[in-house]
């Protein structure tokens, strides 16, 4: 019985000296501080980035300040006094020319008002050689209207007909038009063209840049400086006119894929440092400075969008004018100055519900709508 008894007391004792080993070595390997975050060392608790890590890929697009109210309504206004409508079809472009006439491209042809006398011309009317106006250019001499059927141009007895430099086109179906003081650019369904007075169209497309301009359907343009910029259905290209455009490395692109635009670009605007881009979800500001394109380009985006008081995401139209950005969108004119933004309502008259396009002259802010033309004078905006 004795030696039975031994036997149990060991094994007991066998197994109460392995489980206080057990937990010795437990005890010995836990730390006596708060366990490890399951974040990365990249990052932290409170999301930041910890000094000396290597963050990910910058993201392209950022927020600006939320500026509307808890009820979602925008936290600004401005009334002030609108113009007369001046009748028209839909407006797709306008410029206003030095000898004081104001144009309009619109669906049913072309309008102008000169000493505010409205005349439309049509080709119904046999005024004017096409069904309807896209675009819009002045070249200090000639007026240029591109269409989705051609280029007209008026001659020097003030009659529109078609352009001989038309058939130089790399498209018939033209989409943008702007005259940089000394060339002709125009944006098409097959690429880009630039013609200087007194020569034909010479064409910029996917092929003879090697790709540097990414998409051919250019559908609206700029001129900034030194550099050509592209909105087409890939995102935006962006050229320095001063180096050959053959070279697709002296190229800037940003693609629709990567930065999260949204398709359409529907207007460029440059407010003499930055470009500013009109989308169908908001507005998007290019943070690199034009002047730093160069050495120092980075597609980096802030967004204004309704979330932040525009009074739609659908843009139309964009303008810089008296140190701010003016965007013409599907509920409204806003004015975009220093992360503020302001809905434009009318104090008498009344503002057009959907803005398709801007032009500005002097204090003079023209604005095309479904319906016509109509003005408001900004230095009351101040």
């Amino acid at each position: 019985m004795k030696n039975v008894f031994a036997a149990r007391s060991s094994g007991w004792l066998f197994w109460l000296i392995l489980i206080l080993v057990s937990v010795a070595f437990l005890v010995a390997n836990e730390s006596p501080n708060q366990p490890e975050s399951s974040l990365s060392q990249t990052g932290s608790a409170d999301g930041q980035i910890q000094d000396g890590a290597t963050p990910a890929a910058a993201p392209a697009i950022s927020e600006a300040p939320k500026l509307i109210s808890e009820n979602g309504e925008p936290t600004s206004s401005l009334a002030v006094p609108f113009s007369r409508l001046y009748k028209t079809a839909a407006v797709n472009d306008i410029l206003v020319d030095p000898r004081g006439f104001v144009w309009a491209a619109t669906e049913q042809g072309l309008s102008s008002i000169k000493e505010d006398q409205l005349q439309n011309f049509s080709i119904t009317e046999g005024s004017f050689p096409f069904q309807q106006a896209e675009c819009l250019a002045y070249d200090g001499k000639d007026l240029w209207i591109g269409t989705l059927t051609g280029l007209c141009v008026q001659n020097d007895s003030g009659r529109f007909v078609r352009s001989e430099l038309s058939d130089s086109l790399p498209s018939q179906l033209i989409w943008s038009l702007t005259w940089d003081g000394n060339t002709i650019w125009a944006g098409t369904q097959n690429g880009a063209a630039f013609m200087k007075p007194g020569s034909g169209f010479q064409t910029i497309n996917e092929a003879n840049t090697n790709g540097g301009l990414r998409n051919n359907w250019c559908h609206s343009l700029a001129r900034p400086g030194t550099w050509f910029v592209a909105a087409h259905d890939r995102g935006l290209s962006i050229w320095n006119i001063n180096f050959p455009a053959s070279n697709p490395e002296l190229w800037k692109n940003i693609d629709h894929a990567r930065s999260v635009i949204s398709r359409p670009i529907t207007d460029i605007a440059f407010d003499g440092t930055r470009i500013w881009l009109g989308t169908g979800r908001g507005v998007l500001l290019l943070t690199t400075p034009v002047e730093k394109f160069f050495n120092d380009f980075t597609p980096n985006l802030v967004s204004y969008s309704r979330i932040h008081g525009l009074p739609a995401n659908r843009v139309n139209a964009l303008i810089a004018h008296r140190n701010s950005i003016w965007a013409g969108t599907d509920g409204g004119l806003v004015r975009i100055r220093e992360d503020r933004i302001q809905l434009i309502t009318a104090s008498s008259g009344s503002a057009p519900e959907r803005v398709r396009k801007l032009a500005a002259s002097g204090d003079i802010l023209w604005i095309g709508s479904d319906r016509g033309l109509q003005f408001i004078n900004t230095a009351m905006v101040d």
